[in-house]
């Protein structure tokens, strides 16, 4: 079987690129795999299986709606030519052009949602290419069941809908380190992120001595980090480091990992904080944190927008060793439900491979 996957550059360091080239290295045991870049922006920036072809539709930045007739007309001929079976679109963004694609060259079109149906950003053509997933795709794959739900509520697409997690890292060996006092924060530097909020947060933990010698790290890149490296300097035990390839070494010295999103599709960040055994205070947005934390046993859930709860969280866990060692151990033994055997299953089972 010939299966492309679709996307808008494979060269950033970003969640969906990092799952993305994941999926295709699981994948190409099973059938030949060609990746297909609107735009190329240098080589990828996670580690691509070398049986992996790869193609680009246009050398130099277009309009995914002003550009569609051309790109929906390349992409067809580049379908016909590598004798693809299916196309995965690689968010819904892109079905504005590709869905078209795949029902001219008369193969099946897989829509992979990676955010959630109620977020769009504020770009039309993402709330577009929805509308063309549902009624004109052949399935759509959501990250978790909570967006399932959503997508067959709001969209009722003719498509059939599936639940395909993120995949984690495989589990580390190396025991928690119970002795570790940083708190690691991960991500795009981003209103999205809700960094902000966590070190409005962050002002509340410096103040009760359960945090002494705690400190928080927020490692990123992005439009906010002047802000909040000025909103850091103004904290005690507080700062923001330069985004990092290597993100094991942040885990393996990590003793909480927070997320303070104000949205998500599935973090890949805390399913890399439960793989490596590092317990989780997270905010409880819409979809994400709630299908990979298991309250009280592998992480702590509070509730959207309260600041003073995520503090709270944070600080019962510095004040509970031994509730920490316990979250860790169980936070392994969960992501038997995203590892790579797991969900490389379930894409197989979707694909008829």
């Amino acid at each position: 079987m010939r299966v492309g996957f679709v996307i808008h550059t494979i060269g950033l360091m970003g969640g969906t690129e990092r799952t993305c080239c994941a999926v295709m290295n699981g994948l190409a045991d099973y059938a030949d795999i060609t990746l297909i870049e609107v735009l190329s922006e240098g080589p990828p920036a996670y580690f691509l299986d070398e049986r992996i072809e790869r193609d680009v539709l246009s050398a130099k930045h277009v309009s995914l709606l002003w550009s569609a007739p051309k790109l929906i007309l390349r992409l067809c001929r580049l379908i016909k030519s590598k004798k693809l079976d299916a196309l995965v679109v690689v968010e819904s963004t892109h079905a504005l052009y590709a869905v078209a694609a795949a029902r001219l060259a008369g193969v099946r079109c897989i829509v992979w949602e990676h955010f959630n149906y109620n977020v769009d950003l504020g770009k039309k053509k993402r709330r577009w290419g929805r509308l063309v997933a549902a009624k004109w795709a052949n399935d759509i794959v959501t990250l978790t069941h909570r967006d399932q739900s959503i997508w067959q509520q709001k969209a009722r697409p003719k498509a059939q809908v599936h639940c395909i997690p993120n995949m984690a890292p495989a589990v580390s060996e190396k025991p928690y380190d119970i002795a570790s006092r940083t708190v690691l924060a991960l991500g795009r530097l981003s209103p999205q992120k809700g960094f902000d909020r966590l070190l409005q947060a962050w002002k509340l933990v410096e103040h009760d001595p359960r945090s002494a010698g705690w400190t928080l790290t927020i490692v990123g890149e992005g439009p906010q980090k002047a802000m909040l490296t000025e909103q850091a300097a103004t904290l005690g035990r507080a700062s923001v480091g330069p985004a990092q390839k290597d993100v094991a070494a942040l885990f393996a010295q990590a003793g909480l990992m927070v997320s303070s999103s104000r949205f998500e599709g599935l973090p890949m960040v805390l399913l890399e904080a439960a793989a490596f055994g590092v317990p989780i205070v997270a905010f409880d947005c819409e979809t994400g944190p709630a299908e990979i934390i298991v309250p009280d046993q592998t992480g702590v859930l509070v509730p959207q927008n309260d600041v003073a709860g995520l503090a709270e969280g944070l600080l019962s866990l510095m004040a509970g060793p031994e509730k920490r060692l316990a979250f860790s151990r169980n936070g392994k033994e969960r992501m038997a439900l995203f590892s790579q055997q797991h969900v490389i299953s379930l894409w197989r089972r979707m694909l008829g491979l």
